[in-house]
């Protein structure tokens, strides 16, 4: 039975994909720093030159997203606003909370401001 909720989940995903590709569905506004982010994990797995979150998911439909990933492709998950990535900074389970996540998006989006007022005020 989870292998079917699973393919039911991917199949959604995908769909969603193809809405934001039409122009129907929003797209995250910082997708490429998230997209970034995926480029720099080493759960990261390229196939045909395209960069998936671990193996594709048809090349392994039962999984663990901490340690395997959710088998979509980076840059199409990046761009879907209500994903988040399974893991934290220290690569373990991400927590989400109802007004906070652990995620390694979620984190880099938090100290990105801070990034930012320091190159403001180290160029001053």
């Amino acid at each position: 039975m989870t292998a079917l909720i699973a393919a039911s989940d991917a199949l959604r995903r995908f769909a969603m994909s193809r809405l934001r590709r039409m122009g129907l569905r929003s797209i995250h506004p910082d997708w490429q720093q998230r997209a970034a982010v995926c480029e720099l994990c080493p759960m990261r797995v390229i196939r045909c030159g395209v960069s998936y979150c671990g193996n594709p998911f048809l090349e392994q439909i039962d999984r663990d997203p901490t340690t395997d990933g959710c088998g979509c492709p980076c840059r199409e998950k990046a761009q879907a606003p209500a994903e988040h990535c399974p893991i934290d900074s220290r690569h373990q389970a991400a927590r989400r909370g109802q007004t906070c996540c652990s995620c390694k998006w979620c984190q880099s989006a938090a100290t990105l401001p801070s990034q930012r007022q320091r190159s403001i005020v180290s160029a001053a």
